[in-house]
């Protein structure tokens, strides 16, 4: 059963989900901590998947053997863009279960519940392991080059991690005190293991992606959180 931990199942996804958009990775792990407490268990098996994996895929029972597992060719998937990921569910024993059960349909829900599209909503060729977050984007418009901007653009300005120390370091050490984030160093204005831990601990617990930075996402939800405990 220690192989169905939700820490394992997180660090699995991880690396699963290399060169997949930042937000799309934060979907992903909040869907598995979410089906988690539905006792799913969902495991990552393919994030981005470049243009020669697709077109291998592609001529999988067209023009190689095997049967037809997808109708899109090679740059028709948002796998190819980074925006896409696929899914397995694990049984008790730790194995992985393809059997489409009520736990795929309850997966899907969860899904689209945090904003992902489902296959599993698709009318041909159902792909139930699959989820993506187009932002609004379409594949001719990917095709042409267009593409999301990345987080860590807009983070460039405001970034605040390890090692750092200052005013802005010792507010967010407040807030999260006040949240009830254990600091021993208490809020001293340098981001420290300390520091470090309770962010991270703060991200899990608000389905953030957890490395330890805080970024826009992460400051916004300090900031908002912090502010319903004093109304």
């Amino acid at each position: 059963m220690s192989d169905l931990s939700l820490d394992k199942l997180l660090k699995k996804a991880e690396n699963k989900l290399q060169n997949v958009h930042e937000m799309v990775q934060e979907k992903s792990y909040e869907l598995i901590r979410q089906a988690y407490k539905e006792s799913i268990f969902v495991v990552i098996t393919e994030g981005f998947r470049s243009i020669e994996q697709q077109h291998k895929l592609y001529s999988q029972g067209r023009t190689t053997p095997g049967s037809i597992v997808t109708n899109a060719k090679s740059g028709y998937s948002y796998h190819n863009y980074g925006l896409a990921f696929d899914i397995a569910l694990l049984d008790n024993n730790g194995e992985v279960d393809w059997t489409i059960d009520r736990r795929w349909n309850k997966a899907g829900e969860i899904g689209k519940r945090i904003g992902l599209e489902w296959g599993g909503d698709w009318k041909s060729l159902k792909d139930y392991p699959h989820f993506q977050y187009t932002f609004g984007l379409s594949l001719p418009e990917l095709r042409s080059g267009k593409s999301p901007e990345k987080q860590t653009e807009k983070a460039s300005r405001v970034l605040i991690k390890y090692g750092d120390r200052g005013n802005q370091v010792q507010l967010i050490q407040r807030m999260l005190i006040h949240l009830g984030y254990s600091l021993l160093s208490g809020a001293d204005g340098i981001f420290g293991s300390s520091t470090l831990k309770a962010v991270k601990a703060f991200q899990q617990a608000l389905y953030l992606q957890v490395d330890g930075i805080v970024g826009p996402k992460t400051l916004e939800k300090i900031y908002s959180n912090f502010n319903k405990t004093m109304f």
